[in-house]
């Protein structure tokens, strides 16, 4: 039951951070780049609060685990926490873009209306929500690789932000199967997952954000063509697809890193 509880709440996660990037196209079709993002916020809220949920599920699993001394249950049950991670990104991009276009016609209405509350009250909650099914459509992801093409996107954009979301992956995960190979020190073992995340918002703030941000920069002023910025987006959900493919190779192997540390600085 707990295995279940993890799986859905981290497909719940990854779906909602995938759809983040709705906001960048939301932003660079009404110029709004602060209200579209604000608008965003709320789910990333829910987001969060999944999140700390999630960590402690996880951290229940990993002392029941040390009790009844199923290290090697526990690995395949996080096996399982990262393939829920893919499925949650594959329907984060198939909704991607009616999110976006839904944030587009939230943003408008906030610079209409000038806050979120009035929105509900004054075009009513009810109507609303009726209207937001005609807004859902399925992607092409044959075009979508087009664009790519057509917009002389680099692969090796692609590639990096694999490599650095496989970081982000399996930070927390490959910090309890370590906690539960050294019982012991496991609150220390836990600790480094903050270290493996750092390392890897160190990579993404220097490699990949500055790109991001510029192409969408040029799309708001027209500079490049919203197509492009489209076909970056699509370029960004695959390298996060690919990255918990890369993921499920790293997890043992970092896990056995975390050990390594972990008894090497053993804390007094």
């Amino acid at each position: 039951m707990e295995l279940l509880i993890v799986i859905t709440m981290t497909a719940l996660i990854s779906c909602i951070d995938t759809v983040s990037y709705a906001a960048r196209l939301s932003a660079a079709r009404t110029r709004r780049v602060g209200a579209s993002g604000s608008l965003f916020n709320i789910l990333v809220i829910f987001s969060r609060f999944a999140v700390m949920a999630q960590m402690l599920v996880l951290g229940w699993m990993l002392d029941r685990a040390i009790h009844l001394g199923r290290t090697d249950e526990l690995f395949f049950q996080l096996r399982f926490v990262l393939l829920s991670m893919s499925g949650g990104i594959v329907v984060g991009m198939l909704i991607l873009p009616s999110v976006a276009r839904i944030l587009a016609i939230g943003t408008l209405k906030l610079d209409q209306h000038g806050s979120v509350p009035k929105i509900v009250f004054q075009e009513g909650l009810f109507r609303t929500l009726r209207k937001l099914p005609s807004q859902f459509w399925l992607p092409s992801f044959r075009a979508n690789w087009r664009q790519i093409r057509a917009a002389d996107l680099t692969y090796s954009f692609l590639l990096m932000n694999a490599v650095i979301f496989s970081f982000y992956s399996i930070a927390n995960l490959s910090a309890l199967l370590a906690g539960a190979m050294v019982p012991g020190f496991r609150s220390f073992a836990q600790q480094m997952a903050s270290v493996i995340n750092g390392v890897g918002t160190i990579l993404l703030v220097i490699f990949v954000d500055p790109l991001s941000a510029k192409l969408m920069d040029d799309v708001v002023i027209e500079k490049r063509p919203l197509r492009d910025l489209k076909a970056a987006v699509f370029q960004l959900g695959v390298g996060r697809l690919l990255g918990t493919f890369i993921a499920q190779l790293l997890l043992w192997p970092f896990a056995y890193f975390i050990k390594w540390v972990v008894l090497l600085f053993p804390p007094a």
